[in-house]
This record gives structure tokens, sequence and C-alpha cells, in this order.
């Protein structure tokens, strides 16, 4: 027995018709014909008769039918594991996101889905100081993280840029302003990224008040900054926070309450990287890489051009 007997025997089932099942495999009618009969005489059982309205399964071949298709849809599931498996995609890319960078991973995924549908992404949300450690120990394919320190093991680049915002109490009266300066802050409680979970942020943080002359006031609140905890706080009117948002990102949770005020402070800005293992030859991994870089390559471009005819 072969697939093709099969094949042609589930069909001419659906079609009702040796010539209709001929067309549609691309072989002339009789070697189908034969094709049939051999099928019939290997099983020892009858599989069509003809009658008024066309072909017709006979009761044995209505009892084999289902079970042809299993075998088929099987054998196209067994093919397409070995052509994954070919190109190096036979499990999912395993993606590690920081908090707010999904939807960049999101479009990432849809850049490559035209050219590259086999390949299936499997997100993880892990904060930026844990990601390093993952790729180094193989959990992890990529990440997508708010810079850390740099990593012998690790490689990375800059996607795109953030800027940080200040997220403040919508009944506050700096919720008013379209930006803020670090100096209008000096009297609000300031919550701070923990350094272990954003070591350079803090860092970042602290310098951008030190260039403006600030020294803020600290908030001893058990939440970091962007969190469900943080914004509970911000809304209440307990503590502000410094955030990060991108055209496609953003490293907070929006909440009632809240308002988003861009912090206008030279070099505001922080990077969004993508990070891989060393020396890493993986298909999947270099073709996510690949569309990753021609994806924000493009909106860099792009945003450049805006800013240009404003």
């Amino acid at each position: 027995m072969e697939l093709r007997h099969l094949r042609a025997f589930a069909t001419i089932a659906e079609l009702h018709s040796f010539s209709k099942a001929a067309r549609q495999l691309h072989v002339a009618q009789p070697p189908l014909s034969r094709q049939i009969s051999q099928l019939e005489g290997e099983l020892g059982v009858k599989l069509f008769v003809r009658g008024a309205a066309g072909v017709e399964l006979t009761r044995e071949g209505a009892l084999l039918l289902d079970q042809a298709r299993t075998v088929l849809a099987d054998t196209a599931g067994f093919l397409q594991l070995a052509s994954r498996a070919k190109s190096g995609l036979a499990s999912p890319l395993r993606v590690a996101m920081a908090p707010g960078l999904c939807e960049a991973v999101s479009r990432i995924r849809a850049h490559i889905i035209g050219r590259l549908p086999i390949l299936a992404i499997e997100g993880v949300d892990m904060p930026s100081s844990a990601q390093h450690d993952a790729l180094r120990r193989r959990a992890m394919d990529v990440g997508l993280l708010r810079h850390v320190a740099d990593d012998p093991d690790i490689q990375s680049e800059p996607l795109f840029a953030e800027r940080f915002v200040v997220m403040v109490s919508d009944t506050s009266p700096l919720a008013r302003y379209k930006s803020l300066h670090l100096t209008q802050l000096v009297n609000e409680r300031l919550l701070l990224q923990d350094r272990d979970w954003a070591s350079l942020a803090q860092e970042k943080i602290l310098s951008l008040c030190a260039a403006a002359g600030v020294t803020p006031r600290m908030a001893t609140l058990e939440a970091t900054p962007g969190n469900q905890a943080a914004m509970l706080a911000v809304a209440s009117g307990e503590a502000i926070c410094l955030a990060l948002r991108g055209a496609n990102s953003r490293s907070y949770q929006p909440l009632r309450g809240v308002a988003v005020v861009p912090l206008d402070e030279p070099h505001a800005d922080f990077q969004v990287q993508i990070a891989w293992r060393r020396g890493e030859n993986s298909a999947m991994v270099c073709e996510f890489l690949r569309s990753a870089r021609e994806l924000f390559q493009i909106k860099a471009v792009e945003t450049r051009q805006r800013s240009l005819v404003q």
C-alpha cells in the first residue's frame, strides 16, 4: 500500500468522481483507476460503486475513509516536522520579554511570518536582569530587554529607544502639564527601580537628577516602578515614578487615575536591546534577528523622515 493510493481513495470519495479527482491530483484517469484497483486488491474489499449521482462509497469504503484521512493527516504532520527539523525549527523559538515589550515581539513575529510561516514563537515574561542568565543556560533563545550590564557570553544590540515619562496622580496639579522638568518634581516622593531589578535604569534616573541639580525624595514603598503596586501608589498620590515609553512599548501598567506626562530633560532616553548567545548559529535565532533588524531599521528611517517633514 502506498500513500498515493490512500490519497486517490480520499480524493475520489470527496469529489464523487474519478475524472474530477484525476484533474485535482494532476494524473490521468486510467492510472488513477489502476491505483484504486490495486488498493482494493490489497485490502480485499470493494471501495466504490457507480450510482446515478456519480461514484459512491461502499459500506466497507465508508468504514475505511476516516482512517485513510487520519493516516494522510499524520503523514502531512510528519513531513512538516521533518521540514522544520531540517531548518532548525523543530521546537518553538523561546523569546524572553521584559515588561511592556510584547508589542515589539509581536511586530517582529508578524514581520517574519510572511516568509517563514512554520516558525513558532513562544514568549516568556522575564525582567531584563534575568535574561542574560536564561540565555546562557539555554532556557531562552532570544531576549528583548532594557539594557543591563555587559556579559562576555551574550551579544546584544539596540533596536529602538524609549523616553522617560513621569507617572503622577491625575488629580495632581502636575498632570495638567504637557511636559515636566525634574526641577518641578523636587517636592514629590519618587519610587525608584530596585537595583537588583534594573540597575542601569536606576543609575540613569539618578544621573538625570544629578545633571538637573535635583536630589530626589525617595519613597520607601515595596513597589517597583511600572508594576501594579506602583501604579496604585501613584493613583492615590502617595508617590510618583519615572517609567519608559516608546512607539511600540511601555514599561508601566496603565491604570485609571494615573496621568502620563513626558519628561523634558536632555538624554532622557533608554535603549531597548535584543540579546542572544555569542556565536549562535541557530536558523531560528538568525531569522528572528534579521527580521528585528529589518523592522526597526525601517521604523527608524520612517521616524527620521517624519521629523524632517515637520
